[in-house]
């Protein structure tokens, strides 16, 4: 769920929000509502977090690989879910995917009472989809923080700032992270229809 950090009843109820700063915002966001898929997600996670990437990145805490979750069925699947829904609404990132977009990551965290994430943004569009409740994950430049619900997923555009301080709750916290990126050139097409 996501709740202005200053509230507004002017931004609620909605399930595509809009902020205009120096840029239009829109954040795309529902509810995967496939129980024993989130909590097939779940237990992969538990069960191939990587120890060499503890506090590697700007994730200060436990993470599978890069790329766990790329050739997953489930979560090929969940990418299926996300063209199919927003295809027509949000076709600047829908429209033609298979073509024209690739997920070049997809991996797992694990959030501990302790942890935190260091804020920073991503080149590309970015995925979340959380697993369990947990932190909320903070988005300061939009005056906005998103608090998670298994099954929840938000996809944000490029250059999102957001993150969160030290975790000070009792419940580990798990999502599952992609980037959605660009297919550069007619090489890239062709080894992914080739792949394909």
């Amino acid at each position: 769920m996501i709740t202005t950090i200053q509230n507004s009843k002017l931004n609620q109820n909605k399930n595509s929000i809009n902020i205009s700063y120096l840029r239009k915002v829109n954040i795309i966001f529902g509810n995967y509502c496939y129980p024993d898929v989130i909590n097939n997600f779940l237990i992969n996670i538990k069960n191939n977090i990587n120890p060499k990437l503890k506090n590697y990145t700007n994730v200060k805490g436990g993470m599978t690989d890069w790329n766990y979750f790329i050739n997953k069925p489930e979560f090929i699947n969940f990418i299926n879910y996300l063209i199919n829904t927003y295809q027509i609404t949000h076709p600047e990132i829908f429209e033609y995917f298979l073509e024209k977009k690739a997920i070049k990551e997809a991996w797992g965290n694990e959030i501990k009472p302790g942890d935190s994430l260091i804020y920073h943004t991503h080149p590309c569009y970015h995925g979340i989809l959380y697993l369990t409740e947990g932190c909320d994950l903070n988005l300061p430049e939009l005056n906005l923080k998103i608090t998670p619900k298994p099954g929840d997923y938000y996809i944000f555009p490029p250059e999102i700032l957001h993150g969160f301080n030290t975790y000070e709750g009792n419940k580990n916290r798990y999502s599952l992270i992609f980037n959605i990126r660009q297919i550069n050139g007619t090489f890239e097409l062709d080894k992914k229809l080739k792949n394909l």
